[in-house]
């Protein structure tokens, strides 16, 4: 069935297509439990959008943490969270609701510009793509950012179906800038898929100017005051200028995400969902080619997946998070060449190959996502042991420590959480109340001291505290903690 057919026949998908819809979505949320359930320690990230939701609910403070670059709409997203339970599992399992939403949409697309088997298998394989899953099980935008932002590219697809645009495509322009709040970075692939969107059909664009102009004016004049004007958002100065700084001060050349995601290929593409989405992308280019009438909507889904990840892969580094709003639309397109393919085999063999991929591909997916959650475990688990022996002994009273890892700490120990700096201070108005009580360091951490500014911190104090690991066994293997001496 063809989109416009689609559209003129109303939205009416068969009940065992939303049952086979809702088992998908069942699946990637019985693998996100059992990610979340794990229970892997806040990274330093996670920690920081934690701690700013906590302080939006119960008050604190958000300084050395929380920088004005970051996009304040999750924390407030979060707010939901609260009102249950403000811990690791439930600030997690909110974030993964938008990475079942962007399933739904992958669902949504495929079925608009093609047919509902493309739509329930490429939703089917975002839902088990590990990356994916490990970013929606993590306090993290980038998922959100990259949902709503599809969200906004969908009501503009839908609402261009038809010889002119319907008035509802304004609709677009707040879920935009609710995308923007979330994550600024989300800006990109929105306007890339906009744009590819707008070529595309640019006789329906010349039809119905005055509604894109108005939606152009929605979204340009709502994304500059949020971006460029300071206390928008509630920060000092404009976010734009932040993240200026932030890439000024990095000193990384273009090239360094390309090398940074090669090293991370094997889990960015790799398992079996890796392989089935290069199968799948290889025969949607393979029945393009054949079929010119399917090469229009190849050719722009195409387009977009793959400008969006060349622009995030060069502008971005390091996280596969980061890579998050390219795979909705990859899979999209996986989807076609895998669904047309699948008609081809016999239905009693297809049936036998769906019902095995259905139990191997989320075990593979899980086990895959499931390394990287132990990656954080690896790392900050000796910090999250001492962190909780410290509040065990505070309580809820005033505390200060000085420490490399600061967001993390702060969110365990509910204390005012300091960095080292080049000279030992450990008493107010550094810590602004109270003075520091401990200092922490992990066993081959970032940012501790070291020589002689190591010896000048434990100068001052009186002995250990609490300790947990073996500081022989290696990197983050080893946490100690030191307690202040008393002054005078």
């Amino acid at each position: 069935m063809n989109s416009r057919n689609w559209q003129a026949s109303g939205f009416r998908p068969s009940r065992r297509e939303l049952l086979a819809l809702a088992a998908i979505v069942a699946i990637s949320g019985l693998v996100a439990l059992r990610l979340i359930a794990e229970g892997a320690p806040l990274g330093h990230d996670e920690a920081a959008y934690a701690l700013k939701s906590r302080q939006m609910s119960v008050g604190g403070s958000s300084a050395w943490y929380w920088n004005d670059y970051r996009a304040p709409g999750l924390p407030l997203i979060l707010q939901i969270t609260w009102l249950v339970q403000g811990t690791e599992p439930f600030l997690r399992l909110t974030v993964w609701v938008f990475g079942a939403l962007g399933v739904v949409l992958v669902w949504f697309i495929g079925r608009t510009l093609f047919d509902a088997r493309t739509g329930l298998i490429g939703a089917a394989g975002l839902a088990l793509t590990p990356p994916w899953i490990a970013s929606a099980t993590s306090v993290w935008p980038d998922v959100p950012g990259a949902v709503l932002g599809l969200a906004a590219i969908a009501i503009i697809l839908y609402a261009t179906e038809t010889e002119r645009a319907s008035w509802w495509i304004l609709a677009a322009g707040p879920v935009a800038l609710i995308a923007l709040l979330v994550r600024y970075g989300a800006l990109i692939p929105m306007g890339i898929g906009a744009l590819a969107v707008m070529i595309w059909r640019y006789k329906v664009v010349q039809r119905s100017w005055p509604r894109f102009l108005a939606l152009g004016l929605i979204t340009g004049v709502g994304s500059l005051l949020i971006l460029t004007v300071p206390g928008v958002v509630g920060t000092a100065t404009s976010p734009w200028s932040s993240i200026q700084l932030l890439k000024e001060g990095s000193g990384l050349p273009i090239t360094q995400g390309i090398r940074d995601y090669i090293r991370q290929a094997d889990f960015i593409i790799g398992g079996h969902a890796g392989l089935l989405l290069i199968v799948g992308l290889a025969l949607a280019a393979l029945y393009a080619w054949r079929d010119p009438e399917l090469r229009a909507r190849w050719t722009f889904l195409m387009g977009v997946t793959s400008t969006t990840a060349l622009v995030l892969v060069l502008i971005l580094h390091g996280e596969y998070r980061y890579l998050s709003p390219v795979f909705p639309f990859a899979w999209v397109v996986a989807g076609l060449g895998l669904a047309r393919a699948s008609r081809r085999v016999p239905r009693e063999t297809g049936l036998l190959v769906a019902a095995v991929l259905a139990v191997l591909i989320p075990l593979n997916s899980m086990s895959s996502a499931g390394q990287e959650v132990d990656k954080l475990s690896e790392r900050f688990g000796e910090l999250r042991v001492v962190s909780r022996a410290i509040n065990a002994e505070h309580g809820y009273e005033e505390c200060g420590i000085v420490t490399s890892y600061i967001p993390q700490v702060a969110w365990y120990t509910e204390c005012t959480t300091r960095r080292f700096e080049p000279t030992p201070v450990l008493t107010s108005p550094f810590f602004e109340s109270p003075q520091a009580d401990y200092i922490l360091f992990i066993a081959g951490g970032k940012r501790q001291p070291e020589a002689e500014l190591l010896a000048a911190y434990l100068e001052a104090t009186d002995g250990v505290f609490v300790e947990t690991g073996d500081p022989n066994a290696g990197q983050f293997e080893y946490a100690v903690v030191y307690r202040v001496a008393e002054e005078g």
